[in-house]
């Protein structure tokens, strides 16, 4: 185990191809293990992933075909969660496993740099400022967390660093996960770690929102309105609306007619299973940004996978953080957990104004399955 978990996540550092292509072979590997009994199907997300990726393969099998692989990739490639419970790992892997993901947090540090002043965009070995805003929240939480364990100043400096990454990126999906990932942390560790370190952090934090804020503002018409529509110098209205959210606004007008128009038709095994993935080219109103209907992801997973589909994300939510606000981490060795129990939580914040899938979806749900493991095994 500890072999596919490393080989993973190198993988998915270096390329998100290969990286795609080995979860293919971990989730033929995982199905061959549950047949031959060599693995339990367990794990309290496995059924809402099962609920979620049973109506995105019928509705896009049935409505849009053409998307019939990317289903399978977004609802089957989440289903290799299950093999995270294949065997407890000690805290000397998770010490090792966080050490991997510094490491590489600070050896891409020059990429990022290169690439932003060939392109004037942060980008990392592949993708670009999305990537950059997940990969560095994820380095963040494991310096934080060998902070923790410690003591030592350098990963809390490491962490202050890849932190100011996040926010670089100027991704709002990206620095919306690693604040409230960080402020659950801090929750969870409230009892065993100093006050200093709690207020320091949370200055830390809101220093760099205003200083990120303030150059949003500055650059990005998004934030300029907002703010002068807060200080009543521009008065909130569609148009305005729509320059704040990226038009997300009029998107989720138009999948809002979607809506209503099966409800007025009677079309109920599309409202149950939903539409379909990219249903938006072929649906009326199309919508205005091509195959989704980007907006709010209670409304957009609706469209694509309807209210069981929906469903089964939504009581995701509700098994992951449950269990995870109910954790009591009594010994300074829990602390290497963290980052295994909390990347998930970085990338579910971020999709709430965005889409549930995303390519390294599948190694955080892995990860946290290990994590998980080793806890139901203490």
């Amino acid at each position: 185990m500890k072999r596919i978990l490393y080989l993973t996540t190198i993988f998915m550092l270096l390329s998100i191809s290969v990286f795609e292509g080995f979860v293919i072979v971990l989730m033929a590997y995982t199905f061959y293990l549950i047949a031959r009994g060599g693995l339990k199907p367990y794990g309290r997300l496995l059924s809402p992933l099962l609920l979620h990726a049973i109506p995105t393969i019928l509705s896009t099998f049935l409505y849009t075909p053409s998307q019939t692989g990317k289903a399978i990739e977004r609802s089957l490639f989440l289903l290799i969660y299950p093999l995270g419970g294949k065997e407890k790992l000690s805290y000397e892997f998770f010490k090792k496993f966080n050490q991997l993901l510094i490491f590489t947090g600070v050896l891409l540090i020059p990429v990022v740099l290169y690439n932003f002043h060939k392109d004037g965009i942060l980008a990392p070995l592949w993708g670009g400022v999305f990537e950059v805003g997940f990969l560095y929240s994820f380095f963040s939480i494991s310096a934080l967390s060998m902070f923790l364990f410690t003591k030592r100043k350098i990963y809390f400096v490491l962490f202050l660093i890849f932190m100011e990454f996040v926010f670089a990126s100027m991704r709002r999906s990206a620095v919306m996960g690693l604040v409230f990932t960080l402020l659950l942390i801090i929750y969870l560790v409230r009892k065993i770690v100093s006050k200093k370190f709690v207020i320091a952090t949370l200055t830390f934090m809101g220093f760099s929102m205003v200083i990120t804020f303030s150059v949003l503002v500055q650059k990005d018409q998004r934030f300029s309105t907002m703010t002068e529509v807060l200080l009543g110098q521009e008065a909130l209205n569609e148009e305005t609306l729509d320059v704040i959210s990226s038009i997300r606004w009029t998107i989720f007008k138009a999948g809002l007619e979607v809506i209503k128009k099966d409800l007025k038709e009677g079309n109920y095994l599309p409202l149950l299973i939903g539409r379909g993935l990219n249903s938006g080219y072929y649906l009326e109103p199309k919508s205005p940004v091509g195959g989704t209907y980007e907006s709010v992801f209670l409304l957009s997973e609706f469209i694509e996978k309807g209210i069981l589909g929906l469903l089964g994300i939504l009581w995701l939510w509700w098994a992951y953080y449950s269990y995870i606000l109910k954790l009591k981490l009594r010994k300074e060795e829990d602390f290497l957990l963290i980052p295994s129990l909390s990347f998930l939580s970085t990338m579910l914040i971020g999709s709430v104004f965005t889409m549930f899938w995303d390519a390294m979806l599948p190694w955080t749900l892995l990860v946290f399955r290990v994590a998980e493991k080793h806890l139901e095994s203490s």
